[in-house]
């Protein structure tokens, strides 16, 4: 959103440098001027075509800028035709974009080398200015000239970093929200899958108690002995599971999942269907819980004001299928930037890296379904 508007800002004064310029194109060297101000006007055109379809090479191109209108300042003597006299009130028009390229500077590249910079052109700007490069004016206005420079430029410098900042601090909030319900889901997935054993396990005992308190003939001794053999091994079987990798079932995990999305918000419809047992291991459902509650937090971000949102569970043959759906304001899955985190790496790569497919199915107006499915066949 800053690139943009840092874009769109950036083209206009530009445009008004380029303007400037061309009035004084009769006191300028016109080859040096055509060259210096095609080198500008390429590193803005590479901003705008960055900020609005590939942010990924944003930072290339903002520092483009910067490095451009520095040494478009530091070598202005070039630019300059000798022959002319400047008249009263003459401004060179490099002077328009130093202040929002002084801007790019200072938060693209280190805070020391964008400090250095901004301080150059603060101090560098008065000596031009009385120059008979600058129009020989009196050093109080570029005195002045330059502490607007200077004010202007720290000034929204410090506003974007500081939004950055607090943006970072919303991410990492988000980031450890989500962590956590992951690992109350974790944990409330084991305990319902616990409580199923124990229950499984204790009825097999409590049978086998039954028939034996009632095993009076060689054949009913017979089934109760086979019923104490089942029991003992389903003990073994459940022990050996305690010490194994944790698993579960699909009903734990869809019961577990629900909870979590519930508490996430209470705007989702959650149901499930077709729930069976089929076991499914702790990786596999901690990353299909990360991208479930990445997606609704997507849905409540982004969706805008929906009246309908849902998470369907469904169980199907031998694997699950969950969709995340809301009827929102959508998006163009393919003009979403590639190094977008919250759809290509909390969601996307944490599936496909357990076996799994995400399909996202959205358009402008007509919301958005996030498909997550996973099988043990993949």
């Amino acid at each position: 959103m800053l690139g943009r508007i840092y874009s769109v800002a950036l083209s206009a004064i530009t445009a008004e440098a380029i303007v400037n310029g061309f009035g004084q194109l009769a006191f300028l060297n016109p080859i040096v001027f055509f060259v210096s101000a095609g080198l500008l006007v390429t590193a803005v055109i590479g901003v705008v075509v960055s900020a609005w379809l590939v942010p990924s090479g944003m930072n290339f191109w903002l520092r483009t800028v910067a490095i451009v209108a520095l040494a478009l300042f530091a070598t202005w003597p070039l630019h300059f035709d000798l022959t002319q006299a400047t008249p009263a009130g003459f401004q060179p028009w490099i002077w328009w974009p130093l202040g929002i390229c002084a801007i790019a500077a200072g938060t693209t590249f280190r805070f020391g080398i964008g400090v250095i910079y901004l301080l150059f052109m603060t101090i560098s700007w008065p000596i031009l200015k009385v120059s008979g490069f600058g129009g020989s004016a009196q050093l109080l206005l570029g005195i002045q000239e330059s502490l607007h420079l200077f004010v202007f430029s720290s000034v929204l410098i410090a506003m974007v970093l500081a939004l950055r900042w607090e943006a970072g601090k919303t991410d990492s909030a988000n980031q450890e929200a989500i962590s956590s319900a992951v690992e109350s889901a974790r944990v409330d997935a084991v305990e319902i899958e616990r409580s199923r054993l124990d229950a499984l396990v204790h009825d097999s005992v409590l049978t086998t108690l039954l028939v034996a308190a009632h095993a009076e003939t060689a054949e009913q001794r017979t089934l109760a002995s086979k019923s104490a053999a089942e029991a003992i091994s389903r003990l073994k079987k459940a022990r050996s599971d305690e010490s194994q990798p944790a698993q579960f079932t699909l009903a734990s995990f869809f019961h577990a999942l629900e909870l979590r999305v519930q508490e996430t918000s209470r705007e989702f419809q959650v149901s499930t269907s077709r729930i069976n047992d089929l076991p499914i291991s702790s990786q596999v459902a901690q990353a299909l819980t990360e991208a479930t509650l990445q997606a609704v937090d997507n849905s409540l971000k982004h969706a805008g004001q929906a009246s309908e949102r849902a998470v369907r569970l469904r169980g199907q043959g031998s694997g699950l299928k969950i969709v995340v759906s809301d009827n929102g304001r959508g998006f163009r899955p393919s003009q979403v930037p590639k190094d977008r985190i919250g759809i290509s790496s909390s969601i996307v790569a944490r599936v496909t890296n357990v076996g799994g497919r995400v399909f996202i199915n959205s358009s402008p107006g007509a919301g958005t379904s996030v498909v997550i499915e996973w099988s043990q066949v993949d």
